[in-house]
């Protein structure tokens, strides 16, 4: 064992034991970890959203988000996503799976509205160009078909697993930071979709445009939740899973 990090089989094995200890947690934990976790995510788009202008500069602030939930503690649904290496192991119950993921999706939820509320009550939209911004973002993510957010969640979440996985194969803060940052850096400049982020930006977008539906984001969440799971909670696990343990 390397003493400056796990090789990619000792890290699927850490995987495990991550994927136990979550299965473990009370409701009330998962759910303020998943609240502060959907927090931190909307405050790295929230950093997107002010450094809009320039490409690479809103790509490289976006990953602070995955970066806190990593050192500060946080259930993040697509990082949790790679508990089906554990589920695989037969190491935790479906049950247990499928409830850790439900109820750490409404944590994010609940977070990301929370950041919402204090922007925008705060002020921080009153900004014409911060609206037109979100507004910008909000329509282009409601006016993909299903197969295309679906696709780029999948897109999205291989990545944001793979940064969790780099994170987890560092044994110091600066290889966790640079191991969320890389992958995560390289979705949002491609442009996938992320559910979590969308739970900022989408609500945030309805409340400053009226044409920004609870339809249209639902049509949004729904495919990119899907794309999410099958990104990170099947590519990856699976492909893995059949490297290292069959």
């Amino acid at each position: 064992m390397s003493s400056v990090c796990l090789s990619p089989k000792e890290t699927s094995d850490a995987l495990i034991q991550v994927a136990i200890k979550k299965a473990s947690y009370t409701t009330s934990k998962r759910m303020l970890l998943s609240f502060i976790a959907g927090a931190y995510i909307a405050l790295g788009a929230q950093g997107f959203i002010v450094a809009y202008s320039n490409a690479f500069i809103r790509a490289a602030v976006f990953p602070v988000g995955l970066m806190l939930i990593v050192l500060a503690g946080g259930e993040l649904f697509t990082g949790n996503c790679l508990m089906t290496f554990g589920l695989m192991q037969k190491e935790i119950t479906l049950r247990d799976y499928l409830m850790t993921l439900l109820q750490v999706l409404a944590g994010n939820l609940m977070g990301s509205l929370f950041i919402m509320f204090l922007l925008y009550f705060g002020g921080v939209y009153n900004k014409p160009e911060m609206a037109e911004t979100v507004i910008a973002i909000s329509r282009v993510k409601t006016s993909l078909t299903f197969v295309q957010v679906l696709m780029k969640g999948i897109l999205c979440n291989i990545l944001v697993a793979l940064g969790v996985w780099l994170a987890t194969t560092s044994r110091d803060t600066t290889g966790k930071m640079l191991g969320c940052w890389f992958p995560v850096m390289l979705f949002v400049f491609s442009g996938y979709e992320h559910v979590v982020a969308n739970m900022f930006y989408l609500p945030l977008g309805a409340v400053l445009d009226s044409s920004i539906t609870v339809t249209k984001i639902l049509l949004n969440f729904i495919p990119a939740t899907l794309g999410n799971y099958i990104g990170g909670g099947l590519v990856i696990p699976l492909i893995y899973n059949k490297v290292y343990y069959d």
